[in-house]
């Protein structure tokens, strides 16, 4: 982030397009506020994840990135928290085809080192850029005209010796045909080592809330489903262990003492097994060719590809019976279980004898080791176009856009549902062998640590392997320049067409299709489908008075889309607004927008997919419940009158299916921005910006009810069979269990933020000494709100972090300074990057809905500060030398609150680099 805007204008013969419009103009300061990532904020900052240069900026909520570990493994862009979907990624200002179905851009696919700048408009841009640029656009400006050879390399890792990152990148280019053309050829390749948990203090413990004489403290906890095992069933609720306890809902745990009531500290610490740095390597090639044909027309070629190998790891995979195996029964004579369990599970539980009763068996199989992903991504893009001059005012262009996707996804840990039922189904003849006539099926052990075999763990393991194809065609013309020149300056123009296609496929493995496994997913389904829109637009800029006392400038700016979409119909986007400068180094601008998003590919026709959720069912047997909710569910859910007064829920999770919805229509966002760009000329190089920013995003495309608690919670607050949120908790197993519920995406969810944008750049001589040179760029959080569907209360997130539904950190303050002193070949700087305190968002639920704040032992993150240190050298010959230390003080992120990618996770870093230009 070099510089927000050049703090300078630009001579008059010179033609500048800013991401914020397509019009050509001689003040590259737009009237829409963007950031622009320049050559010497890429170098300082040295980095080889594109990813991280936009995690600088204040207005980017960390997206996925190296210290994520979920997800599908790529790295993404987050601007104003709005949703990695509402953010448009391009290349060179057109698109980039997306790494997965809901179109989202893999930045691991854009090597920094190839980038030139990068240009970030916030807030909607649908009239410039099309569909999906509601939160802001993202435009990557990649390097040409490169003449001779240059060669990079670097080297970085922790100051606890892991970490590691190697890079080597190769560019050579030239002109030919006595300079009419040039081309570049670029290759590089990227190294990035694996750092789990268990490598950091900070990310190996687990720690849950709990309340300890009326004040908030954190205790030994865990992930309920644990590698020892636990049942459950309602019946056993109140009864008392062989130790005298009294199990409650979580049911019978598998100590090494034996078989007693599950505690909260016998839940599983899955910390240590996950990533903290997900190892990842990089090849990548690229040309970039332009040729000067005749008559002032200049073709340009523009071609990569990528593959990427990736590799995340989440803890062993969490079988739970009744969430994939109904009506599933342990069989009493299992020769491992302990025959003082056996009769206490016979008098409670088996009535008619027959050794076989009903409950939940819940088990981590730490036994197979962790879930892994070991992903193969290939990506290919090649742009082919002409341009010219139509007049000596006028510029032409046409271009065609191809990029293709495959990703295989390799997914180990699985575990097979129907041969882990088989194996409690012992055979009475010999209780060591299965019921099942299958060979290969032995009984299992399920009871304690370590206890599988490795028979048993051949039998009911699995891996599975998930193929995505992606593709993007685009074909695209336009005009842009000066149409006629008004007293006040040229009237600029800009108009052009484009036609696109988007198809996607997602074939996941078929023991996910017939719902036999379980690993990273379940239940999973194929997706397969696609649309095409058909695009025109125009913008028009008039400087309507100018050179006057009063009025430098006065200017209006529009523009308008129109998009017909195969599957979402006509839409049609536009802006509005100007700029007013009362004198020479003073302008106000304002800008309104109105930008859409077409669902994607994902959102229209993903296939039914099992997810397991967190959530309580209000028909439980509680205090808290009341008569008119256990006639209701009596009468209308199916719970059946024999269980009411005992009912319990089985698991924690209830399992509940989403998936696409052909019949989605368009989201709509209203942007507002009114904002000052100061340039005083008594201090030259002095440039401050600040901009107020408003947008409000309706028919936002979510699960329906906003997921499955808000559901739940929508329909008690209506108990009424014509309330469309009880209607779908009527899937219930015979025992009352509720389960698939059906949550298909719908256009039923309303996002807003606002916020004030600042930022200042400053350039001073020193004389002798050189120069120093200094950024400020920051911004402050007013609102971000969600309200996920029209009956659950609106959740204000400034302020606050996760809790269920604030997700990412939303601070109120973020900011990043640089200062950067230069003195012939030698550069030292120093970063600061700001994130302002966040309150759990547990806070900020309820707050929404009226209930008593919870009592939290760390109830905020606190203020967090990163120093980043950055040096150059640059020798006679050609040769320069660099390195870097990032997160200088070695700060830990905030204890309990925080999330991998907004809060460095791995400490102070260290790299080391050459290039060498030839």
């Amino acid at each position: 982030m070099a510089q927000t805007e050049e703090p300078v204008v630009a001579e008059e013969s010179e033609s500048i397009v800013v991401t914020g419009s397509r019009i050509p103009r001689p003040d590259v300061v737009s009237n829409s506020p963007v950031n622009v990532i320049g050559e010497e904020e890429i170098r300082l900052t040295a980095t080889n994840e594109t990813d991280q240069l936009l995690n600088a900026l204040p207005q980017a909520v960390s997206g996925a990135g190296a210290q994520s570990n979920n997800g599908n493994g790529s790295a993404t862009v987050n601007l104003r928290n709005l949703g990695t979907v509402r953010t448009l990624v391009l290349q060179n200002g057109r698109r980039i085809v997306g790494a997965s179905q809901d179109g989202v851009v893999d930045l691991n696919m854009i090597p920094p080192s190839l980038v030139k700048r990068v240009e970030v408009v916030t807030g909607g841009a649908s009239a410039v850029y099309g569909s999906d640029a509601m939160a802001g656009v993202v435009n990557f400006v990649m390097k040409d005209d490169f003449e001779g050879l240059e060669l990079g390399a670097s080297y970085g890792l922790s100051d606890r010796g892991d970490a590691q990152r190697y890079n080597i990148d190769l560019t050579v280019g030239g002109n030919f045909a006595d300079g009419r053309g040039n081309i570049v050829f670029h290759g590089s390749y990227y190294d990035r080592k694996q750092v789990t948990g268990a490598a950091r203090d900070h990310a190996s413990l687990f720690y849950v809330d709990a309340v300890q004489n009326g004040q908030g403290v954190l205790v030994p906890g865990g992930n309920g489903v644990t590698p020892q095992g636990t049942i459950f069933a309602p019946a056993l609720v109140g009864e008392k262990d062989q130790f005298g306890n009294t199990i409650g809902t979580a049911g019978i745990f598998f100590a090494p003492e034996g078989w007693r009531a599950y505690r909260t500290s016998d839940g599983f610490n899955d910390r240590p097994f996950t990533n903290l740095q997900m190892p990842m390597k990089r090849w990548q090639g690229s040309v970039n060719a332009h040729y000067e044909l005749t008559g002032g027309v200049t073709a340009f070629f523009e071609g990569s590809y990528v593959r990427n190998e990736i590799n995340s790891v989440l803890g062993a995979v969490p079988m739970s019976s009744s969430g994939f195996i109904p009506g599933f029964q342990l069989d009493l004579r299992n020769p491992y279980l302990a025959p003082s369990l056996r009769s206490f599970l016979s008098t409670n539980l088996d009535a008619d004898g027959d050794n076989l009763v009903t409950l939940n068996i819940n088990r981590r199989l730490l036994d197979f080791g962790s879930r892994t992903s070991d992903q193969t991504r290939e990506f290919s893009r090649f742009v082919v176009g002409l341009r010219g001059d139509l007049s000596s005012r006028l510029k032409w262009e046409a271009y065609y856009n191809q990029g293709d996707v495959t990703i295989t996804d390799r997914q180990g840990g699985g575990v097979l549902i129907d041969n882990f039922a088989n194996s409690f189904r012992t055979n009475p003849a010999d209780p060591y062998d299965c019921l099942v006539a299958d060979p290969r099926c032995v009984t299992i052990n399920p009871f304690g640590l370590n206890s599988l075999t490795q028979p048993m763990i051949d039998y009911i393991s699995t891996e599975l392997t998930n193929i995505t194809v992606l593709k993007q065609k685009q074909v695209g013309a336009s005009i842009t320049g000066t149409l006629f020149t008004l007293p006040a300056g040229d009237v600029g123009i800009s108009v052009g067409a484009e036609y696109r296609e988007e198809s996607s496929r997602f074939d996941p493995d078929q023991l996910y299709v017939q719902g036999k496994a379980l690993s990273r997913s379940a239940g999973l389904q194929p997706t397969a489908g696609g649309f095409d829109v058909k695009e025109a637009y125009g913008e028009l800029y008039v400087p309507i008075l100018g050179g006057m006392p009063g009025i430098e400038l006065l200017a209006f700016e529009g523009g308008v889309r129109f998009s017909d979409y195969s599957t979402a119909g006509s839409v049609v986007s536009y802006k509005a607004g100007g700029e007013y400068t009362p004198f020479r180094g003073l302008k106000f601008r304002g800008l309104y927008q109105r930008a859409v998003r077409a669902p994607n590919v994902v959102e229209l026709f993903s296939g039914a997919t099992n997810n397991a959720t967190l959530a309580t069912d209000f028909c439980n047997a509680t205090s808290s419940r009341t008569a008119a909710e256990r006639a209701f569910c009596v009468t209308s859910l199916g719970v059946p009158a024999s269980l009411i007064d005992v009912f319990q829920q089985e698991n924690t999770q209830i399992r509940s299916i989403t998936g696409g919805n052909p019949n989605l229509q368009e989201e709509t966002s209203d942007t507002w921005s009114v904002g000052a760009v100061l340039r005083p000329t008594m201090i030259p190089n002095l440039q401050v910006t600040v901009d107020y920013y408003n947008i409000t995003i309706d028919g936002a495309i979510a699960v329906f009810g906003g997921g499955l608690q808000p559901t739940i919670t929508a329909c008690r607050a209506n108990l009424s069979t014509s309330n469309p949120f009880c209607a779908v908790l009527g899937n219930r197993t015979p025992d009352g269990q509720l389960f698939d519920v059906p949550l298909l995406n719908a256009n039923i969810a309303s996002i807003k933020a606002s916020g004030i944008d600042y930022r200042l750049d400053y350039r001073h001589s020193i004389g002798s000494m050189g120069s120093l040179s200094y950024f400020l760029a920051g911004t402050y959080l007013l609102k971000n709100t969600t309200k996920p569907s029209p009956v659950v209360a609106e959740v204000d997130c400034a302020g606050y972090i996760g809790g269920g539904t604030c997700g990412s950190a939303n601070p109120h303050w973020r900011l990043t300074q640089r200062i950067t002193w230069e003195n012939g070949g030698f550069q030292l700087s120093l970063r600061h990057r700001f994130i302002g305190s966040a309150r759990d968002g547990r806070i900020a639920a309820a707050k929404a809905s009226g209930a008593a704040a919870p009592l939290l032992a760390v109830p905020e993150t606190g203020d967090m500060s990163y120093f980043d240190l950055s040096a150059n050298y640059n020798f006679e010959g050609g040769f320069t030398l660099f390195g870097t230390i990032d997160n200088m003080l070695d700060h830990n992120p905030p204890f309990q609150l925080y999330e991998r990618e907004t809060y460095d996770a791995i400490g102070r870093r260290f790299t080391i680099g050459f290039r060498k230009k030839f």
